[in-house]
C-alpha cells in the first residue's frame, strides 16, 4: 500500500479514540476479573466472589464505612470457615494455634516478610516496622532490639518513676479544683514523655502542658484515617510528603501538628548525630545512641531514615499502652469489687515505690493487665505476613489447602479477643479468667502481635502498665470509699467499646474520652 493510499484514510475522531480506549480498558478489566475468579492460584479458596474479584469490597468497609472491615471479617469466617480469601491477593486465617506454628513463628530458619500494601499505613517505609524484606528487617530491628530487652528496661525504670511523679502532680491539680480529668489523655501524655525520654534523653514535656497537648492526640485520628486511605492509594503519602507543609496545612489545618511533630523528630535525630559527646554524659543510653553505635551500614544511619524510625517509635510507644491504661482504669472504676480485690493485693507490698520485677509476681494485678490488654486490643488491623520460601499447608474439615509461597496470609487480633468460645462472655471485664487458665489463654492474646516481628516495645509497655497501675490504684480507691478516690465522670461503656478500626481501636465518634473526678475527704 502506498503512502498516498494511507493518507486517504480518514483520521479517527476524538470520540472514536475515546471509545477505542474505553473498549480496551473494559476488555482488560474483564480479563483481570476472569483471571482472579477462575485462573488465580487462589481461585478455589472460600470467600465472597466480590471480594475475590476486586479490592472495592475491602475499600468500602475500611474507608467509606470507616474502619468496619474487621467486623466484616468475623461475619465471613462464621459463614465460610477458618480460611477465607478476603481480596484478590490475600488469605485470612482464623486459627491461632496453626498460625503460631507456621506463619507467625519465631523459628530462626523461617523467612517471614511483610506485605508491602499493609506497610503503607505507616508512611515511613524505612522504619523497621514497615520493612518488607526479612533480612533488612532483621538488621534494623537488631540495632534496637537489645535496648528494648527486659534487662535494659529494668535498668531505666527510674525514667518511669520520674514521669509517674510528674503525672501525680497534674492529678493533684485536678483533685484540688474538682475539675473532671480525661485520664485517657493524661496517660497518653505520660507514655509519650516516657518514650521520648527513653529514645532521645529529651522528653516531649506533654505532662507539663496545661491541656496535656490535647490537639496532638486529636490530630492522630486524622493521621490514622489517612493511613487507611494509603493502603489503597500507593502514592498518597509520598505525594503528601512532597507537597510543601504550608499548603497541606492550609487545606487541612489539623495537619499542622503532624508536620510540627515530624520536624521535631528530624531535629532530634540531627542532635543525636551531632552531639556524640553529649550522649556520653547521659545517665542512660538512648535508642538512637544505640543505633548510631551499632555495626549496621552507614546508609542506615542517615537522618532521612532515622527520623522515620523516630516517628514510629514515638507514636507506637504512646498510643496503645496509654489506651490499655485508660481501659483498665474504666473497668476498675466501673467494677468496685474487682478494684477492691486488686487494692487488697497491692497493699501486700508495703513499699510505696517498688520494682517492676516484684510487681510481676502479683497474680491478680497480672490478671487485670492481661484482661485489659484483651479489651484494649493493641493493633486492631490485620496482621499480614508472607512466606517467600515455602508453601503453607492448612487443613480444615478434611481438606488440605496449600497456600502458594509469597501469598499474603493474615489474621486479626480482635477476632480472638472477642471470641466467646475462647473467652466466655467476652465483653465482660473478668480478670479471674487469667487466674484459672492464663497460660493456655496467652496464645490467643494478640495485643503485641506474634512471631519474629512481635512488638519491639512489649517489655517497656509491660513495665509501664505494672508500675503505673500499682502507683495509681494504691493511692486512689474507687467510689464509696474514704480518703483519696477516683470516680468516673460522664463516662460509659460506649467510651471504651471498640467501634472503629483505624489501625488502633477507637470508640464512638462523639466520645470525649475516659473522664474521672479525683476526690479527697
Amino acid at each position: 500500500m502506498s503512502v498516498k493510499s494511507l493518507r486517504d484514510f480518514p483520521s479517527p475522531s476524538p470520540g472514536h479514540v475515546i471509545l477505542a480506549a474505553g473498549v480496551c480498558l473494559l476488555s482488560y478489566m474483564l480479563l483481570v476479573l476472569f483471571y482472579r475468579l477462575h485462573l488465580s492460584p487462589l481461585a478455589a479458596y472460600p470467600g465472597p466472589k466480590l471480594a475475590a474479584a476486586t479490592h472495592l469490597c475491602e475499600f468500602y468497609y475500611d474507608v467509606v464505612r470507616r474502619g468496619q472491615f474487621v467486623f466484616k471479617l468475623r461475619e465471613w469466617h462464621s459463614r465460610y470457615g477458618p480460611i477465607v480469601r478476603i481480596n484478590p491477593d490475600e488469605i485470612h486465617i482464623y486459627d491461632s494455634d496453626h498460625l503460631l506454628s507456621s506463619v507467625f513463628t519465631t523459628s530462626s530458619g523461617k523467612r517471614r516478610e511483610k506485605y508491602e500494601v499493609a506497610t503503607r499505613v505507616f508512611g515511613a517505609p524505612q522504619a523497621a516496622i514497615a520493612t518488607v524484606d526479612h533480612d533488612m528487617h532483621r538488621m534494623r530491628r537488631g540495632a534496637m532490639g537489645r535496648f528494648f530487652s527486659k534487662e535494659n528496661v529494668r535498668r531505666v525504670e527510674p525514667i518511669i518513676q520520674t514521669m509517674l511523679q510528674q503525672m501525680f502532680a497534674r492529678m493533684r491539680e485536678y483533685q484540688q479544683t474538682g475539675r473532671p480529668l480525661t485520664v485517657s489523655l493524661l496517660y497518653s501524655a505520660f507514655t509519650a514523655d516516657i518514650i521520648t525520654e527513653y529514645a532521645f534523653a529529651k522528653p516531649n514535656h506533654y505532662l507539663d502542658m496545661p491541656d496535656l497537648n490535647k490537639k496532638f492526640f486529636n490530630m492522630m485520628v486524622g493521621v490514622h484515617e489517612m493511613g487507611a486511605m494509603a493502603r489503597y492509594f500507593k502514592r498518597l503519602l509520598p505525594v503528601l510528603n512532597s507537597v510543601p507543609p504550608w499548603l497541606v496545612t492550609k487545606l487541612n489545618p489539623g495537619m499542622r501538628e503532624f508536620f510540627v511533630f515530624q520536624e521535631e523528630m528530624k531535629e532530634r535525630i540531627r542532635e543525636v548525630k551531632g552531639k556524640s559527646d553529649f550522649y556520653e554524659k547521659l545517665a542512660h543510653r538512648t535508642v538512637f545512641h544505640e543505633i548510631l553505635n551499632s555495626n549496621i551500614p552507614v546508609s542506615e544511619k542517615t537522618v532521612d531514615r532515622l527520623w522515620q524510625e523516630a516517628e514510629i517509635v514515638s507514636v507506637a510507644g504512646t498510643e496503645t499502652t496509654a489506651w490499655t491504661l485508660a481501659v483498665i482504669t474504666f473497668y476498675l472504676l466501673a467494677n468496685p469489687e474487682i478494684l477492691r480485690t486488686l487494692r487488697t493485693e497491692l497493699f501486700t507490698i508495703t513499699e510505696k515505690s517498688v520494682a517492676w520485677k516484684q510487681l510481676e509476681k502479683l497474680p491478680y494485678l497480672t490478671a487485670v493487665i492481661q484482661e485489659g490488654l484483651r479489651l484494649s486490643f493493641g493493633v486492631t488491623s490485620r496482621l499480614v505476613r508472607t512466606c517467600p520460601d515455602e508453601t503453607v499447608r492448612y487443613e480444615t474439615d478434611g481438606k488440605v489447602w496449600e497456600i502458594p509461597s509469597g501469598t499474603p496470609i493474615s489474621t486479626t487480633g480482635p477476632l480472638y479477643h472477642l471470641d466467646p468460645s475462647i473467652f466466655p462472655d467476652p465483653l465482660r471485664f473478668h480478670p479471674e479468667r487469667w487466674l484459672e487458665d492464663g497460660q493456655s489463654l496467652d496464645r490467643y492474646l494478640w495485643s503485641f502481635s506474634k512471631g519474629s516481628r512481635q512488638c519491639l516495645g512489649m517489655n517497656l509497655a509491660y513495665a509501664e502498665l505494672y508500675l503505673c497501675l500499682f502507683a495509681v490504684f494504691r493511692k486512689y480507691a474507687g467510689p464509696g470509699n474514704q480518703g483519696s478516690r477516683m470516680e468516673l465522670f460522664d463516662t460509659s461503656t460506649e467510651d471504651v467499646e471498640f467501634k472503629y478500626d483505624l489501625f488502633v481501636p477507637y470508640p464512638k465518634i462523639e466520645s470525649e474520652g475516659i473522664r474521672v473526678v479525683l476526690k479527697d475527704d
